[in-house]
């Protein structure tokens, strides 16, 4: 596991994701958790009257969040729809039904951006386990035939019971693109009943609710794509609202030639995408749209950036590769626009 943060002249880093917590010298008004949940680093800090049990709440529902969602536990309710994949229908709780109607929603609209059904392909490349290799071109098409949420067929009742099936054998879900947005805006609801301010960050999701008991905002730095770790290229104030982010800099691997192969898929080539983008970060005060926004941004490219720029329920911060900075008009009076290595520069979105 990955040390989860790094002190350099009083700013914090998560590592795991596009984020970094701007911190000044304050009075030990809060408290704050680290662990390892959801295949990623959660960090958690709050400040009230609740806050340790804030801490418990949130880490007891992000356990059971995980023994429901996480495509790693063999007994979770996704595994076994995955294990059951071409054979038979799977019984599943409210929670589980209501997450998957969302995220098939959203795989459907995206025309190939984004897709939950994309297993397949993820453990072809493995590019995030131990043994990550570039599959043979034959093999990559035939998973490619097993990626498509049209075949997730999700039923209810008249008696209220859900149940979830992939039609084909060899299908597989992979919630890592949406389930910790689902997962933070659950954390919203604990923070927001417990009456506490500060906030919780899952891998590249970062949830932040209220300002720091001196009335200081709580400022967020998002990560350089192509400095060290504890380099950004602006500040944001992300007060009730959740930032994702989707970068090729996040997971990767180098083979024996050189050639360097990150974690975003394109689910129409079954190659990791390459069309101009090197982060996007969406801020959305829906955290379910703000995690899948990422991806399906990333994955529809530099060219087809400009509409998305102007939409209502979320702000883009997005960075191609030639170090070119676009944000969505509404939001530019909010980031702060820092550069400390010289080699990015703000633009507007004027691709023909």
């Amino acid at each position: 596991m990955k040390k989860l943060y790094i002190t350099v002249a009083c700013m914090l880093l998560i590592l795991a994701g596009g984020i970094i917590f701007i911190n000044n010298k304050e009075k030990k008004e809060f408290v704050k958790d680290t662990c390892y949940l959801l295949n990623t680093v959660v960090e958690q800090k709050w400040y009230g009257k609740n806050r340790e049990k804030t801490i418990n709440e949130v880490y007891d529902a992000l356990s059971e969040f995980e023994n429901k969602f996480s495509s790693y536990i063999k007994t979770s309710e996704i595994s076994v729809i995955n294990s059951m994949a071409g054979i038979k229908p799977v019984a599943i709780s409210d929670e589980t039904y209501h997450l998957l109607k969302k995220a098939k929603e959203y795989s459907l609209k995206s025309q190939n951006c984004f897709d939950i059904t994309i297993l397949p392909l993820v453990e072809l490349w493995g590019i995030t386990s131990q043994n990550p290799n570039v599959p043979q071109k034959e093999n990559i098409d035939k998973m490619l035939k097993l990626v498509g949420a049209e075949n997730l067929i999700l039923k209810e009742d008249e008696n209220g019971s859900k149940t979830a099936f992939l039609k084909e054998k060899g299908m597989g879900l992979d919630l890592g693109g949406i389930a910790k947005g689902f997962a933070v805006d659950m954390v919203k609801e604990i923070a927001e009943k417990n009456k506490v301010k500060g906030y919780v960050s899952l891998g590249g999701n970062l949830m932040v609710i209220g300002k720091k008991p001196n009335g200081d905002d709580m400022k967020f730095g998002v990560r350089n794509p192509r400095g060290s770790q504890n380099e950004y290229i602006g500040i944001v104030d992300l007060d009730g609202y959740t930032m994702a982010t989707t970068g090729d800099y996040e997971r990767f691997f180098v083979d024996e030639k050189g050639d360097r192969y990150h974690h975003v898929l394109d689910l129409k080539t079954g190659y990791p995408t390459d069309k101009g983008l090197i982060s996007v970060t969406v801020i959305s005060k829906n955290g379910g749209l703000a995690d899948c926004m990422s991806t399906w941004i990333f994955n529809d490219g530099l060219d087809n950036l400009g509409k998305y720029l102007n939409q209502d329920e979320f702000y883009i911060i997005a960075v191609d590769d030639e170090l070119n900075i676009y944000v969505s008009p509404a939001y530019k009076d909010k980031f702060i626009f820092e550069d400390a290595s010289g080699k990015f520069s703000m633009k507007d979105y004027n691709i023909g």
